[in-house]
């Protein structure tokens, strides 16, 4: 056992080499928001590409320029201070549209007037509780936000399409968008991750699975699960913790840039021979 953990060490520090860097971070919604230079701003920039962060990556990078457009160079201002209905008219991500993206933005409006920043408001809740209780007392926080009238309706007829841009660990959810979001703004800054936060410390931080990365996680013979959930996360999370307990998420960037490449760690276990 020992000396198969060693290989599968190896093959990750390989992975995270070739992969962790800024040629792959040029094709990630990443690189939008590097962009922005403010941490506030970039705060906001990540959240919004962290939730659209779901279907083929060019039609993810439009989405989130298109988002972007109206917002200038202060999305944090911008959702802040600004009148926000109907700005998003017409617009669609797969399912999400652009009454989608108002009513979460009005739920931001109200968190940031009152909380000055999304980590002061995630962190309201006892940071001692497993992630899976932050992440759901967060996303259910949010979506009680208050909304004016004329959303209201829209925002029972949406629930659905709500509950997923916004999922909740409760329900089953792997929530890979928002532990995607966590990645990015709570691992420090190393070039890919933007190290905004400081009052979570990344060995909180849970792995976001999609169903890409549930092959590389069957490809380890870490699950058997045919679903990406939460459960399948959790577990990744503690097989992670055996090579870097203090920051198990390191490899998530390489393995997901891996298994966009196609690899799928298939040229990792040849070279290293750990399957």
């Amino acid at each position: 056992m020992a000396d198969k953990n060693s290989k599968i060490k190896t093959a990750l520090e390989t992975a995270y080499r070739e992969f962790h860097s800024r040629p792959h971070r040029d094709q990630d919604p990443l690189a939008i928001v590097h962009a922005f230079v403010r941490p506030e701003d970039q705060e906001i920039v990540a959240f919004i590409a962290a939730l659209l962060a779901y279907g083929n990556v060019t039609s993810i990078l439009s989405s989130i320029r298109k988002v972007l457009k109206p917002m200038g160079e202060s999305p944090y201002r911008f959702i802040k201070e600004a009148e926000l209905s109907g700005v998003w008219s017409g617009f669609y991500h797969r399912f999400t549209t652009g009454d989608d993206i108002e009513i979460v933005f009005l739920w931001l409006k109200s968190v940031l007037q009152r909380s000055g920043s999304i980590e002061s408001f995630f962190v309201e809740e006892n940071t001692e509780l497993p992630m899976k209780s932050l992440l759901s007392s967060f996303v259910q926080r949010l979506s009680q936000q208050p909304l004016p009238a004329s959303l209201r309706i829209k925002a029972k007829s949406r629930q659905r399409n709500l509950k997923y841009l916004l999922s909740d660990p409760l329900r089953g959810s792997a929530c890979k968008r928002l532990n995607l979001f966590l990645r990015w703004v709570v691992r420090k800054n190393d070039g890919i991750d933007l190290g905004l936060w400081s009052k979570l410390g990344p060995e909180k931080l849970i792995l976001p699975v999609d169903t890409h990365l549930l092959q590389t996680l069957q490809a380890l013979s870490w699950t058997r699960s045919q679903q990406a959930n939460w459960k399948v996360a959790e577990a990744a999370t503690e097989k992670l913790k055996r090579y870097c307990p203090e920051d198990p998420i390191r490899y998530d960037f390489a393995l997901c840039h891996l298994s966009m490449s196609g690899h799928r760690l298939t040229r990792f276990q040849k070279e290293n021979r750990y399957a």
